[in-house]
């Protein structure tokens, strides 16, 4: 077995509840997506990809899941990889974007939502990701400077 499909297939908890999350397929184009539900609080779990695949809106998905910025503002920790997770806006909608692993957690009716938004046409905020990209381009840039002083 893969580590990818080990790492995938994984028993995780709610990073809300800490109950054991039950993994749901669910029927898209394409090969189905398995999610991860709290049977307690009606969260999901998305892991990276999916949710592309749920709201079928590749604008909505980057803009929620790329240029992340380096801040945590989420009280939560990834129920995949453990790392930090942050809170991303679309529009009033809050949802939870590991950034490590780049899963999500939505809350209850938050992907019902958020399909909404894609069918309205969400346009997204430039400013605010020009602001996120910015700071990965410095953390990247600090690294480098770092690397290149040791050697």
């Amino acid at each position: 077995m893969s580590l990818k499909k080990k790492f995938l297939e994984k028993k995780i908890e709610c990073p809300r509840c800490y109950v054991p999350l039950k993994r749901k397929e669910v029927d898209v184009f394409g090969p189905n997506v398995f999610i991860d539900l709290c049977p307690k609080c009606h969260g999901l779990w998305l892991d990276r990809g999916e949710l592309e695949k749920l709201v079928k809106d590749k604008k909505l998905s980057d803009y929620l899941t790329k240029d992340l910025g380096t801040q945590s503002k989420s009280k939560l920790v990834c129920p995949r990889c453990g790392g930090l997770m942050d809170i991303e806006s679309a529009d009033e909608v809050e949802v939870d974007v590991c950034l490590t692993c780049h899963g999500v957690w939505l809350d209850r009716g938050e992907l019902d939502e958020l399909k909404r938004k894609s069918k309205d046409g969400f346009k997204g905020d430039d400013m605010e990701k020009a602001v996120e990209r910015w700071e990965e381009y410095a953390k990247k840039s600090r690294k480098s400077f770092f690397k290149r002083l040791m050697g």
